[in-house]
């Protein structure tokens, strides 16, 4: 079991969020056209790099298990579609994950070695159940 803290703190500067985790600081923004200064990503565009990142987290950690598989490519495009709601609320409503897979293995090993990927991915397996979401394969 892991735990993770990361602490946010609201900047004076358009909508800018400083975020630390560990060692790591990074910045959430809006663009401009939201009344942020587009100094970082948006907090919807960090939910949807984190689905790619960690599925290719996990497909290189699967990967390396396998002294048989060479893993050429994992290239992950991750989109995801807004709706605005009548009460003001808003939601990510629908995430498309794309995934470029280059491999050694077989049509059917590939297939097993991406249920593997999957089933590993946290953040995926976080989010499966709270927002559709369309994952191809190429």
């Amino acid at each position: 079991m892991g735990q993770y803290i990361v602490h946010s703190k609201l900047r004076n500067i358009g909508a800018q969020v400083d975020q630390q985790t560990g060692q790591h600081r990074f910045i959430n923004d809006e663009p401009i056209s939201g009344h942020g200064t587009d100094a970082g990503p948006n907090p919807v565009q960090y939910l949807l790099s984190s689905i790619g990142g960690c599925l290719a987290i996990t497909a290189n950690d699967v990967a390396r298990k396998n002294d048989e598989l060479e893993l050429k490519k994992f290239d992950v495009k991750t989109s995801g579609t807004t709706t605005n709601f009548q009460d003001g609320g808003s939601a990510v409503t629908k995430i498309k994950v794309h995934v470029e897979l280059e491999t050694n293995l077989s049509d059917s090993d590939q297939k097993v070695f991406m249920s593997r990927v999957l089933k590993g991915c946290t953040v995926h397996n976080t989010l499966k159940n709270a927002v559709p979401i369309e994952l191809t394969i190429n």
